[in-house]
């Protein structure tokens, strides 16, 4: 795939990924304003991962083996076999999710317990009701999960990427309205009409591509079987890594009040550049691979993985030093009002230092986890998954003890670098004809180019934070300590000292400077970030400005970004079949 046409396919899906997942970054704001770092919303994140690590773990392993096999039929012009096969696998994995629907509501009780073994008296009652009342979300959650195989199967890639948008806009609104009137079991309510809607979004998807609905469900179907025979090792492979997840919030309840919903915020800014610039691309690029491993052009597959993997690594990079740098004040700007005071800001702050660390990995692990899938091998995904699980487990026991919910954060980010270079030798050890010296040499470019950015935007932080009081009206104090002493001398607090008199208390600015300070670092940051990638002579720097100019110009169907199919239908460009599934609902 060219790089323009590679610019003009990531495009559209990063806008309408966008949408979505600030969307989700508001739901993740509202439930705090409302809420705060509470043992309510406690609660109500233990509740909600439930359905969704319970899917993950089932669902999203049958859709990823679907979509390579429903790809291939849809590439050959069998229509008729993909509508059969695809409706084959709905009913299969309806009626799966139905029996696992029926097991999870009679042993509601012992989830919460297994979730959140801290949990007792009155919060986990509250925590065992919510669980109820959004446990069958996991039926629409699979619905939703085939959806997105088939559309991406078919190219169409804008329905699946908007799907989170009615999802959070259903939350926002429950959470505002209902959540402050009628409390936190609304907002349960207002979740499972939200998973309903992601399913009425696409339902209409499928009909415009001419997979309209077939009462049909052959158990019979050879395929049926080969996809059950793939599909346990994907699920060993995403049943481990949701249960690393499991473990974490379970140590969380056991930690003072406010730990594991102070790690569910955190993870969502962490998920947010991954889930707009990294998933996007694997999403793209899978289809190209799984073409070539299915053809054994392991040399091609090489130039694809390594240019996807370099390309990742000089994006994820940066984003990672600007996390753990400005880590108070990106929490402190998104979450920082209503019920969540300061003291969340900090927890929140911590686990988010941590996880970010495991962002270039975790891009790279998914990648590979996909290469493994376009070559045929699913149990190596599987292998690496469970062990990267133990080693989460054992790191997050021993490092809880001394960093609390901050040590499961850097448990995570350990395990996922384990599992990235652990996949990494494996394929080179396994396919000769595949080499990564371009992706080390990568490596090495990123190291320096985010050292002086890092350098930079460490020196500028407290000059620009404070000037950006000043000017913006940030917490001043005469001598008397009241706000804003005529003629006072600038100076800086750190969080947690006196503040003296004429003063600027970084940890007490406003909305407003501390979000105008923080953007002119971001702003500094890039710039110097875009000065190295120069100098270093980094080609991959064209892409990302290929994909800036597209998104400014938009992503309508006339200028490229999709094509059309017969009937104006919108179909996704390139070369690409068929594309790994991003899920919103962590």
């Amino acid at each position: 795939m060219s790089r323009q046409r590679l610019a003009r396919s990531v495009g559209l899906f990063v806008l309408l990924t966008t949408i979505g997942r600030l969307l989700g970054f508001g739901r993740e704001m509202a439930l705090a304003a409302v809420f705060g770092a509470s043992d309510v919303s406690d609660a109500y994140t233990i509740s909600f991962s439930i359905p969704g690590v319970l899917f993950v773990a089932f669902g999203t392993a049958i859709t990823t083996v679907m979509v390579p096999m429903l790809a291939a039929h849809r590439g050959r012009g069998d229509l008729d076999r993909f509508r059969r096969l695809a409706w084959t696998l709905f009913h299969t994995l309806l009626l799966l999710l139905l029996i696992l629907l029926a097991v999870a509501m009679l042993g509601s009780g012992w989830l919460v317990r297994i979730f959140a073994p801290g949990f007792t008296g009155e919060q986990f009652e509250l925590a065992r009701r919510l669980t109820l009342i959004m446990l069958p979300g996991i039926v629409f959650m699979g619905m939703e999960g085939w959806m997105e195989g088939v559309l991406n199967a078919s190219k169409r890639f804008t329905a699946p990427a908007a799907a989170s948008i009615p999802m959070n806009l259903v939350l926002i609104g429950a959470t505002w309205f209902l959540g402050t009137r009628y409390g936190i079991e609304a907002v349960a309510w207002g979740s499972l009409a939200g998973f309903a809607s992601q399913v009425l979004l696409q339902w209409g998807a499928l009909r415009r591509a001419g997979v309209g609905y077939l009462p049909v469900l052959d158990l019979g179907d050879p395929e049926l079987r080969v996809a059950g025979r793939r599909t346990l090792p994907v699920l060993l492979a995403t049943a481990t890594r949701q249960a690393s997840q499991v473990v974490n919030r379970a140590l969380a309840s056991g930690l003072p009040a406010g730990s594991a919903a102070a790690l569910s915020f955190a993870y969502r800014v962490y998920q947010l550049p991954l889930g707009l610039l990294a998933i996007p691309l694997v999403t793209v690029l899978y289809p190209e691979m799984a073409e070539q491993g299915s053809q054994q052009r392991l040399r091609a597959l090489s130039s694809t993985m390594n240019r996807a993997l370099r390309l990742l690594t000089f994006v994820m990079a940066p984003i990672t030093v600007g996390t753990v740098l400005l880590r108070e004040d990106i929490t402190a700007l998104v979450y920082q009002r209503g019920a969540f005071d300061r003291m969340d800001t900090l927890m929140t702050a911590t686990a988010l230092c941590f996880y970010g660390l495991g962002m270039v990995p975790f891009a790279w692990r998914e990648l590979l986890a996909r290469a493994m899938y376009s070559l045929g091998d699913t149990r190596t995904p599987a292998t690496n998954g469970m062990m990267s699980m133990g080693l989460s487990i054992v790191l997050a026991l021993v490092l809880v003890r001394f960093l609390d919910h901050g040590g499961i954060a850097l448990a995570t980010a350990l395990a996922t670098w384990w599992a990235a270079v652990v996949l990494i030798l494996r394929l080179q050890r396994r396919y000769r004809d595949l080499r990564f010296r371009s992706l080390a040499v990568g490596v090495l470019q990123a190291a320096v180019a985010t050292a002086v950015m890092g350098g930079a935007i460490a020196l500028l932080r407290v000059p620009v934070l404070a000037a950006a009081g000043r000017w913006l009206g940030a917490a001043t104090h005469g001598a008397a300590g009241a706000p804003g002493a005529a003629g006072a001398a600038l100076a800086v607090v750190a969080p947690g000292a006196s503040v003296a008199p004429g003063a600027v208390d970084i940890a007490a600015l406003g909305f407003l400077p501390r979000l105008a300070g923080t953007l002119v670092l971001v702003a500094v940051g890039a710039a110097v970030y875009a000065l190295m990638l120069v100098l270093l002579r980094v080609e991959e720097r064209t892409y990302v400005l290929d994909l800036v100019r597209r998104r400014g110009r938009g992503s309508h169907p006339s200028r490229g970004a999709s094509g059309t199919g017969s009937g104006g239908q919108e179909v996704a460009p390139g070369a690409a079949a068929e594309a790994a599934r991003s899920d919103d609902r962590d």
